[in-house]
C-alpha cells in the first residue's frame, strides 16, 4: 500500500530562507510529491505541523484536508487492478488530477457519483447510474449507514420481481463496490457485505461443437445475411475480438502484417498476426473512413453489431407457414417466416467463446489461450520479468482456424 507524510522541501527556498511544505507519496521504492501551497521557515515546522506561526493553527487544518483527501484518492485508486505495480508518479498523475472535497458523503447518491467520477470508463458508470436509479427506485432517501443486512436483502426482493440471479448480482456488486469505497474513506466503519452473499448461477457457455460451428460457417444463406456472418468470422480469425473494438477500428490499426489495438473494455492491447481469411474478409468489406465498411453508414456501432446479433440467429432454415390468427378466429392464416437456426441463439459473444474452446480441444495450452484472450495471470507481479511469446499466439490462432476449416484435422 502507498504511504504518504509531509516533507519540508529547500531546495527551492527563496531569500528569506522559507522552504515548501509538500506531500511525499512513497510506493514501490519510488516517490513523487505533491505541493501544498504552504512555504514556511525550518524553525516553523517540526516535521509534522507549522509552529511558532500566527495562524499555524489555520494552515495545520489545511494541511490535514489535504492529506487526507489525497489518502482517501489513493486508497481508491488502490482497489484498481494494477495499483500494486505502479510507480508514485504514475499515482500522482491519477489521484492529483482529481481533487474533491474534504467533506465525506454519506448519501448512496453522491458515494455512487463521487465514486463515478474517479477515471471511470463510460460504459461502467453507466452500469453504475442503472444501479443507483434501482435502489432510488426502491429506496429514495437512503444513506450509506441505512445499509445493512436487512436493507440488503430487501432490495435484493425488490430487484428479484423483474430480474434474474445474474442481473441482480450485477447490481448488488456495484453497490458493493459503492460501499468498498465507502469503507476507505471512512464514511462507514462497519461493512454491509460482511454476512451477505452475492448469489449468481453459472451463465450458459456460449460455444458449440466444431461440426456446428463448421456448419454455421458454411450454410448456404442470402446475400444479407452473407455480409454480416463474415463480419462474425473475422471477429473468430482475431481470436474472438469484440464487435465494439472492430467495427471502431480505424485503418492505421494495421501494421506489418498485424492488427494492432487498444480493447475498449479493458484498456488492455492485442496485437494479432492476420491470417489470409482475415485479409480476404477485410479487403472485400473495406472501409473508407474506418478498417471496415460497416461505420461509414452506421451513425452507432452498436445499430450495426445488433443487425449483426439478430441476421446471425437466421443462418440456418427457412420456411414460411401459414399460421391462424389467434385474435380474429375467421380471417385468413397470415404467412410467417419460421426460422431453424444452425446454432440456437447466436451472438457475436460465440466468436470469442468457441475460439478459447477449439484452442482447449486441440491441446493449446491454458496459459497460451488466456494469453491470447488478454486475461490475466494468476501472479501478475511474477508476470512483469516474463516477455510474452506472441509467436505462441499466432500458432495457436493458425491452429485453431485450421481446426476449423479442415474436418479432418486431428486434434
Amino acid at each position: 500500500m502507498a504511504t504518504t507524510r509531509f516533507y519540508l522541501d529547500l531546495r527551492g527556498r527563496a531569500k528569506d530562507g522559507k522552504g515548501s511544505i509538500v506531500i511525499t507519496i512513497y510506493h514501490n521504492h519510488t516517490t513523487a510529491t505533491v505541493s501544498t501551497g504552504v512555504r514556511v521557515a525550518p524553525n516553523e515546522w517540526d516535521g509534522f505541523r507549522v509552529i511558532r506561526l500566527v495562524g499555524s493553527e489555520a494552515l495545520n487544518v489545511k494541511l490535514s484536508t489535504q492529506k487526507t483527501g489525497l489518502d482517501r484518492r489513493i486508497a481508491l485508486l488502490s482497489m484498481d487492478d494494477g495499483f500494486e505495480l505502479m510507480t508514485a508518479s504514475q499515482i500522482k498523475s491519477k489521484v492529483v488530477s482529481h481533487p474533491e472535497s474534504s467533506r465525506v458523503p454519506t448519501s448512496l447518491k453522491d458515494l455512487f457519483e463521487d465514486y463515478m467520477n474517479t477515471g471511470m470508463k463510460e460504459g461502467t458508470k453507466e452500469i453504475y447510474r442503472t444501479t443507483l436509479k434501482k435502489i432510488q427506485n426502491y429506496d429514495n432517501d437512503a444513506n450509506i449507514s441505512d445499509v445493512n443486512l436487512k436493507w440488503l436483502r430487501g432490495f435484493d426482493n425488490y430487484l428479484a420481481r423483474t430480474q434474474g440471479i445474474n442481473g441482480r448480482a450485477i447490481y448488488l456488486r456495484s453497490l458493493r463496490a459503492v460501499c468498498n469505497y465507502a469503507l476507505h474513506i471512512k464514511a462507514i466503519t462497519s461493512y454491509p457485505f460482511e454476512n451477505y452473499k452475492i448469489k449468481h448461477e453459472q451463465t450458459r457457455k456460449r460455444s458449440v461443437s466444431v461440426e456446428k460451428f463448421r456448419e454455421f460457417l458454411n450454410y448456404p444463406v442470402p446475400e444479407r445475411l452473407e455480409r454480416y456472418r463474415d463480419y462474425f468470422k473475422l471477429m473468430f480469425f482475431l481470436v474472438g475480438i469484440n464487435s465494439k473494438d472492430l467495427l471502431l477500428a480505424k485503418k492505421s490499426s494495421i501494421v506489418n502484417g498485424r492488427f494492432e489495438y487498444v480493447r475498449h473494455k479493458t484498456g488492455k492491447h492485442y496485437s494479432i498476426k492476420l491470417e489470409p481469411e482475415a485479409v480476404k474478409i477485410m479487403g472485400k468489406y473495406e472501409g473508407t473512413d474506418w478498417l471496415l465498411d460497416a461505420m461509414d453508414t452506421c451513425k452507432h456501432y452498436k445499430s450495426f453489431a445488433h443487425d449483426m446479433n439478430d441476421a446471425l440467429k437466421e443462418v440456418g432454415e427457412i420456411k414460411w407457414e401459414l399460421v391462424p390468427q389467434s385474435d380474429d378466429l375467421f380471417a385468413p392464416p397470415k404467412l410467417e417466416k419460421i426460422v431453424r437456426p444452425v446454432i440456437e441463439g447466436i451472438t457475436t459473444y460465440y466468436a470469442r467463446h468457441c475460439w478459447a474452446t477449439f484452442a482447449y480441444e486441440i491441446g493449446i495450452s491454458i496459459d497460451v489461450i488466456a494469453q491470447a484472450l488478454g486475461h490475466s495471470t494468476e501472479n501478475r507481479t511474477t508476470m512483469i520479468y516474463v516477455k510474452y511469446d506472441q509467436s505462441k499466439v499466432d500458432e495457436a490462432n493458425r491452429k485453431v482456424i485450421d481446426y476449423v476449416y479442415n474436418s479432418s484435422f486431428l486434434p
